[in-house]
């Protein structure tokens, strides 16, 4: 399917469980992260469609995958607004009527800026990424009421009543320990998890499998 965001269509699938039943109305919209697309998701979203009975969604951010757009020339701006577009088309689809989100690195980012402004039942958040939006010391260097004021994911995370989940990797060579502790301390009802042996990508079958279970565990 094609969802439109703003003058640009972006690439989607909709996937649905086998037959079309849906149990509750319950959905799941599925966002990848910085350079990466919807393809690395198609077969998770295909296997909790099959084992929880819910419709997923996956897309690509414009510039990424079969979106259009020059990576470089696009704002976090434009991807968020990508990220609502997607969430408005699933939101609109036949017998819809929960939404939660899985998302990874700079999508998990994006997914908390959206919970400001859409209803969303539950979060995972995988490898989540952290910008500040100052000019100040990085992450690291900042207590979380500081990180709070300059990280407008937080600030946005803070207000998000549902259930979060923070999934890291083990070894994860890109998202640091002080990102990680940012979401956990500021989510309001927060489960950790960690996939043993994990780098950012999950280059490793064994890994993939085990985020795959940790989504139908979460969205179950």
């Amino acid at each position: 399917m094609r969802i439109t965001s703003g003058d640009q269509e972006l690439a989607a699938d909709l996937v649905e469980p086998e037959g079309g039943v849906r149990r509750g109305g319950y959905s799941v919209l599925m966002v990848h992260g910085y350079g990466s697309s919807r393809q690395s998701y198609l077969r998770r979203a295909t296997d909790v469609a099959r084992r929880t009975g819910h419709t997923c969604l996956v897309f690509d951010l414009r510039g990424h995958g079969d979106s259009p757009g020059e990576l470089l020339a696009l704002t976090r701006e434009d991807h968020l607004r990508d990220v609502t577009a997607a969430y408005d088309a699933l939101a609109e689809a036949p017998g819809i009527e929960r939404i939660g989100v899985c998302a990874a690195s700079y999508g998990a980012y994006l997914t908390c800026l959206l919970v400001a402004d859409r209803p969303v039942d539950r979060l995972l958040l995988r490898a989540p990424a952290l910008y500040v939006d100052t000019d100040g010391p990085e992450p690291s260097r900042q207590h979380l009421s500081q990180l709070l004021d300059a990280a407008p994911a937080l600030r946005a995370l803070r207000g998000f009543d549902g259930h979060t989940m923070v999934l890291e990797g083990e070894r994860d060579e890109v998202i640091s320990q002080d990102a990680i502790q940012g979401y956990l301390g500021t989510a309001r009802h927060v489960t950790h998890r960690v996939l043993a042996g994990a780098t950012h990508s999950l280059t490793e079958e064994s890994w993939n499998r085990a985020f795959i279970d940790e989504i139908v565990d979460w969205f179950s």
